[in-house]
Formats: structure tokens, sequence, C-alpha cells
């Protein structure tokens, strides 16, 4: 007979919250709530896995199972009221459904924040839990205050350690917040102090806010943990969690404090339990677990900031479509001839009004969908979201833009076309309709030349399509990009998880290379004031239809970049811009395919895939990649024979640190050393042999490896971005290696990270 224990479980995923406080915490905001309704509440959110962890105390983990007591005690003398007997019913209901772990949220000397989390037992695991806080150095007296304040507790290395050892799963609670354990190790002494601080072995996880904001940058970033770092070589299991400190999200809480499974994260585990999920933090199975990116609560912002912003040309608030059916098939229609859009079924156009809601989303969905179907063509793509908004059902329709416009709208004997203007859903004008057929231009024959076209600068049109980003306005902890569409001129206000299409990837670029902008300069292919950036035919934000798409930048006189422009058809990109987009081959080389492994270094759509030095002479391995996206290959080419822009493309900037070693030899005695120092670009007049430098010093690690290691380069042993590659590295510099146009090797030593700019950094990312 088998034995069922021995057979494998089925895996599924698990919707889990390992961060929330209840009322035993001191600083709960709804004191009034039971234990039961925060248990509802998670059931209402589909959470599988749910931990109580009160500052300081496991008292909400202790009162839960103290009312769970006294219910069963009445029931055991047959004294039970009938709501308490409803309430005895649903307690046992959602322990079933919902495993409920025992924790707390621990406050480490110097503030801050650890969770630990064990395994479920009842009132029997009350004492086993005191005894562990009493260890971290929570006085019996003060643990059950749920204070997030605790002076004289253990340090969080310790904290790691004693929860480990207890059996419990220890997590660094957000830790890129003020009471994360990042702002604390950044004030330690050593670095390795700081690795430890997220790399103990002790340590299950990293817990994060804001997970997926573009704003998480380097250690605040889950990216940065995922082993790829030298120094935080452990990859780590990286989760969200709610930190609740109310039942629900309120609007009217100044601090926008979260609601129970507000923030999860999810797992993929045979069972809901403790161990499962142990097991699963003490393995290597990272792809086991996966954070949301669009949770509840950013589904109800995205209702709030509709109301509070009204309606606008991309977005459209009504009270039902039942009521007319043909008006919403209008809004369809202008919302895809204008770039796209929602809207919102449920919300009254007037802010200030109270919301209404839906009395039944289903029937209100059937009567757009068969309005839609009959009155509108060609369709747009469409998608529907019901939202629970303030106990209220609120529809959310996104209307995609079409890509063959016009979109029109049968009525009567007539097919009409509706744009949105002025917040309104209006009859396009004869002007509107010719913008429309000018949409997606990418077919248009290379050189056409765009009349009456917008001028950029003289002698520059403004690009006919793409987007562009104008500005930034900051509401609350949430950005709002003012994006400009170049086909029709029209801006709207989006933030990056209301955005969607082009409009994101803009976002995604504009975030990527705000930080560094100046650094954009040395990706750019430059023809006097405009460059182009990058030419691509696909894109992880949205579907290109495999047409070539670009990315194109303008820049002051003085060399200061003042505008980018994403997302721009190929073909529509203006007269001026052109011979950006044109090239004569290198040398006598004629062009063959580019392998899609090659890790080329790109400026604009030229770039270098190697520099090799045969017979005391250069070949290059030179790439280019055309108007229509795809990769040319000039293999081979004889330094000597190149023209002056491929030659310079070779080039790059120095590093702004770092030592060269430079070996000087007269008169046939014993080599002696220079030094080129990259921080003033200065070759040191003093010669120096070993003996001379200091141990430990850059100048002596410098000639060591020089002498030891470095003399003669073995290409498999670099990690090679077409001419520029490292050596080694550490978390604080690395050793650089650049191949001239003679094919000559320069190696900088001790390049520190802050000193490179984003040419540089890209070798790490590939």
């Amino acid at each position: 007979m088998v034995d069922a224990d021995a057979l494998p479980k089925t895996m599924r995923w698990y919707r889990m919250d390992l961060h929330i406080h209840t009322p035993a915490s001191e600083d709960y905001v709804e004191k009034e709530i039971s234990y039961l309704d925060v248990l509802k509440e998670a059931e209402r959110r589909g959470l599988d896995i749910i931990a109580f962890t009160d500052h300081n105390t496991i008292a909400g983990y202790e009162a839960l199972y103290d009312e769970i007591d006294f219910l069963e005690r009445l029931e055991q003398r047959d004294r039970l009221q009938e709501h308490e007997r409803e309430e005895l019913a649903d307690y046992r209901r959602l322990l079933e459904k919902i495993t409920v772990l025992p924790g707390f949220e621990f406050t480490c000397r110097f503030g801050s924040h650890t969770l630990g989390v064990f395994p479920p037992g009842g009132q029997a695991s009350i004492p086993r839990l005191k005894a562990v806080l009493h260890q971290l150095g929570v006085p019996y007296e003060k643990m059950n205050l749920g204070s997030p304040g605790m002076p004289g507790t253990q340090a969080f290395l310790e904290a790691y350690k004693i929860i480990h050892e207890a059996g419990g799963i220890a997590i660094a609670a957000h830790i890129n917040a003020p009471t994360g354990v990042l702002a604390i190790a950044n004030n330690l002494p050593t670095g390795a102090l700081r690795i430890s601080a997220t790399q103990n072995s002790s340590l299950h996880a990293l817990e994060f806010s804001a997970f997926h904001s573009p704003q998480l940058q380097g250690f605040s970033s889950p990216h940065w943990y995922d082993g790829t770092n030298l120094g935080y070589e452990r990859r780590m299991f990286c989760v969200q969690g709610s930190d609740a400190h109310r039942l629900t999200q309120s609007q009217d809480d100044p601090m926008h404090r979260w609601g129970v499974g507000d923030r999860p994260s999810e797992v993929m585990l045979p069972a809901a339990t403790f161990d499962a999920l142990l097991k699963l933090f003490a393995s290597n199975d990272f792809d086991r677990l996966r954070v949301p990116f669009v949770s509840d609560v950013a589904r109800y912002n995205r209702v709030a900031e509709a109301r509070s912003a009204g309606p606008s040309n991309h977005q459209i608030l009504s009270l039902a479509c039942i009521d007319d059916p043909d008006q919403m098939s209008r809004h369809v229609a202008a919302l895809a001839n204008s770039g796209g859009g929602a809207i919102f079924l449920g919300l009254d156009p007037d802010p200030r009004l109270p919301v209404v809601g839906l009395t039944d989303a289903a029937a209100n969905m059937r009567a757009f969908q068969g309005a839609v179907s009959e009155l509108v063509a060609p369709q747009p793509e469409w998608s529907v979201d019901i939202v629970n908004y303030d106990g209220h059902e609120i529809v959310q329709i996104e209307v995609r833009d079409l890509a063959r416009k016009p979109c029109y709208v049968r009525e009567e004997d007539e097919r009409l076309i509706y744009v949105r203007r002025n917040g309104e859903t209006t009859l396009a004008t004869h002007g509107d309709i010719i913008d429309m057929l000018h949409v997606e231009g990418d077919d248009a024959p290379a050189g056409t030349r765009l009349d009456h076209a917008p001028m950029l600068a003289p002698g520059i049109e403004l690009p006919k399509s793409g987007v562009e980003i104008v500005g930034v306005t900051l509401r609350g902890d949430t950005e709002y990009f003012r994006v400009v569409d170049l086909r029709t001129n029209r801006e709207s206000l989006v933030s990056e998880y209301t955005a969607t299409s082009v409009w994101l990837y803009a976002i995604k670029m504009y975030q990527e290379a705000r930080p560094r902008l100046h650094d954009l300069h040395h990706q750019v292919r430059w023809q006097g004031q405009i460059g182009l950036w990058r030419v691509y035919r696909e894109n992880e934000y949205y579907d290109q239809r495999n047409r070539a798409k670009c990315d194109l930048v303008y820049r002051g006189e003085d060399g200061r970049i003042e505008r980018i422009f994403f997302a721009v058809a190929v073909g529509w990109i203006g007269q001026a811009w052109e011979p950006l987009f044109e090239v004569d081959p290198p040398g006598k080389a004629t062009p063959g395919r580019l392998a899609a492994d090659s890790k080329v270094r790109w400026r604009g759509n030229m770039g270098i895939v190697s520099v090799a030095r045969s017979a005391g002479a250069s070949l290059c391995n030179l790439a280019f990649r055309n108007r229509q996206g795809r990769d040319l290959l000039y293999a081979e080419v004889p330094g000597d024979q190149l023209q002056p822009e491929w030659r310079e493309l070779i080039a790059v900037e120095l590093p702004r640190s770092g030592l060269e070693v430079v070996v000087v030899q007269e008169n046939g005695s014993d080599p002696m050393f220079k030094f080129h120092n990259l921080g003033n670009r200065h070759v040191e007049s003093r010669l120096w042999s070993p003996e001379m430098l200091k141990e430990g010093s850059l100048r002596h690690y410098a000639l060591r490896m020089h002498l030891e290691q470095d003399r003669l380069l073995d290409d498999s042993q670099v990690n090679w971005m077409g001419n520029i590659g490292y050596l080694r590295r550490s978390y604080t510099a690395a050793d650089l290696i650049y191949r001239d146009p003679e094919g000559v090797d320069h190696v900088y030593y001790g390049a520190r990270w802050d000193d490179l700019n984003s040419e540089w950094l890209r070798l790490f990312n590939m």
C-alpha cells in the first residue's frame, strides 16, 4: 500500500502578509476593532498566511487565543449567546482557512526593526515567545505595552541570531525606511558591518517598502541583493509587507497608513504552513517567491486619483453605462483616437460628490460590451477591472490607443469620428483627422520630409511621433509626469502606476537617465546639437509590432542635454535627423550579421564588438544598427583604415580615479615604473621600483598586479563590453581595462565606483 505522506505534495501559490499589527500595538489607529475583524479582512483580501507582528510584544496573538478560549469555555457550559456562537464559528472557519503565525516587530538597539515570525501553537506557544523577547532585551514588565520604542535591547546582528536559533524566521523589516536596518548600517564604522546587516547567515529575508518603485537605487533596491554584487554575494529573499496599522487604508489618514493585505507577497508552497515557509527561506528556490506589482491598494489609489483629478482628455468618469450605452461607445472611440485612456463607471464627474458605485456591475459590462461591439469600428483593445472602493463597486475600463486610426461610431446612416478635447468627447475636426492619418508613420519612406512640422531649432524639425516628458510634480509620495504626445502636442499628467504602453516606457527611461543626465553624452551618437541615443525593435513595456523606434536627444549650445524624445517612429523623424541613421562602412568592409549574444559597446547606432592586435596592427570588429533595427557586423577592419567617426567611437572617457602603471626602461637597466594618476590626468615624474613602495598602498597593489598577473593579459579573463572591460572588482572599486585604437591595453587599478561614468558602469550590468 502506498504511503500517502510519501507522495509529492502539489505546489501552488499562496498569498501572505507577514507584517500586520493589531490593537495590541501602541500606535495602532483603530483600537476599537476586534481580532475577528482582522481575520475577516485577511480573508477578504485573499490572504492564505498572515503574521501578527506587534511592536515588541505578542499580546495581539495572545489576545486572539484568549478570546477563542473564553468562547470555547462558554460553549462547554452551554452559555453561548447567538452572536457569540456566530463569532466562535467564524473564528474556527477562518483559522481553518488562514494560517495565523505568531510574531513581533522587534526594536533593535539604535532603532532599526526586525520581524520575528514563529510556528503557530496557540496559547501553548506564548511563554516560549515571551522568553525570546526577554532574551532580546525586552523586560517582562514592558512586554504588553506594544511600544515602538524600546531602549537597552540587542543589536540587530544578535537579534537575527536569537530569532533564528529559537526556530523563527528573521526578516529585516522595511530596510529602506527610516527605521530600517540600512539607515543604521550606513553609520557603521566598517563596510563589513554594513554588509552583514543584510547578509548575515541567520537572516532569512529582507522586507522593502515601495518594492517596485524606480526610485529605489543601490543598497535600497531589491535588485541589489540578487547575488551579483561583490561583497553582497549571498542572494536574499526579498519580500514586501503591509506593516498594517489599521484594518483598511483610509484617504482621511494623514499618514497614509496601510491596511491588512495592502502589500502582499506570494510564495509557492506544498501547503500554507510555517514549516513549508521556513524550508523555502532556507533554500535557494528564489523563483518560488514573487512580489505582485499591482496590489489591491494600487487599484484603490488609481480610483482615488481619478476622483481627485476629475475628467481629462484621457480619463472619463460616468455614473453608469446602462443609462446611455451609445454615449459610452463615443467615449471609447474618442479615447482610441486620442492616445488611449480610462473610463471609470460608478464615479460622478464632479469629484466633490460622494461615490455612488454600481448596483449591478455585470449588467453594466454587458451593456458596454454590446454597444461597443455593435457601434464601434475598428474595435480598439480594451480591458476591464472591478475595484471595491469604500464599499462600492467601481468598473475601470482601459482603452488602448488605436494603431490605425480613425475609429468610427455608427450612428444611423453615418460613421462619425470622435476625439477627446478639453476633457470632453466631441466630434473630430478636419485637422484632427489629418493628424490621425499620420499616426504610426513607420511605413513612410526614408527621407520623407514633414511639411509644416514644428521646429525644434532653426533647421531642425520636432519629431512627429513619440513622447516627451516635460516636467515632474510630486503629490504626497507619488511622482506625476507631464507627458506630451508629439503626434498631437497634447499634454497629460500620469504616474508610473497609471501609465501604459509608450508612456510607461518613456517614464522608465526618463527615470533611468535623470540621476546621471550628464553621463548620457557617452551613449549618444551626436551630430551638432542633435543625437541618437538608441534604436530598438523590441520593448518590454509595450508591443512595437516588430517596428523600429528610436530615442532622440537635443542639447543646447552650451552642450547640456535639454530634451529627450522617446519612442519616435523612425520613418517620421524629419530631414535634419536623417544623417544619424546613415554611416559610411568602416574601411572597405562589407557587412555581415551580428551574433545575438555579442557584448557590444553602443554609442547611438554605432558599436564596437572588439579590438584585437595582430602583427603589430589593430583589427576591429564593429557593429551598426540600421534604421530597421537590424544589427550589422563589420569584421576585422584594420584600425588604420577607419574613418574619423569610427576611430572616435573607440575612444573612451577615462575614469576619474585610479592608477595606470607606466614602464620605463633606460640603457638596458632593470625596468623602473611611473604612475599615470587618473585623478589629475598626469604621469608622475618620479621613478619607482617595487622595493620603494609602501605595502598596502594603491601604488603597491597596482604594481604588484601588473608584474604578477596583468603583463600578459588573457582576453578570456576579462569581462569585455566592446573594447572596455574589467579584471577585478570590490564593493568600492574595480580594476578596469581599455584597449585603444592601436590595440594597446591600458589597465586602470583601483578606479572607484563613484568616479565612473555610465558607460563604464554598464559593464557591470551585462
